[in-house]
């Protein structure tokens, strides 16, 4: 029975690419609006990167829940290049909408 147990977890557990890739968040991000689990990963996933961006530009008039929606709708505007990260997707496009002077 345990073997069972073992077995089956391992064989529903799949290695995700370290760094993520964009295009793994750019197709989460264009399946949020019809699925909680896509939306989730999507939010997620922006907060964890855009929260260990070494350089924000972002004035502190800007909440961070903005910050999450342009980068979202930056994101789902077009495929990612394959070899572009998830995080450096995310720290592009808050350079685009807040660029540092």
């Amino acid at each position: 029975f345990l073997g069972l147990i073992l077995f089956s977890h391992a064989a529903h557990a799949a290695k995700i690419d370290t760094p993520m890739p964009a295009l793994h968040l750019y197709s989460a991000c264009l399946e949020a609006q019809r699925n909680e689990y896509a939306r989730g990963f999507c939010d997620g996933s922006i907060d964890a990167f855009y929260s260990s961006t070494k350089v924000w530009c972002v004035p502190s008039t800007v909440s961070h829940g903005e910050v999450k929606q342009y980068v979202r709708a930056v994101l789902v505007k077009k495929a990612p290049p394959i070899s572009l990260s998830a995080s450096d997707a995310v720290a592009n496009a808050i350079q685009l909408g807040w660029p540092c002077l």
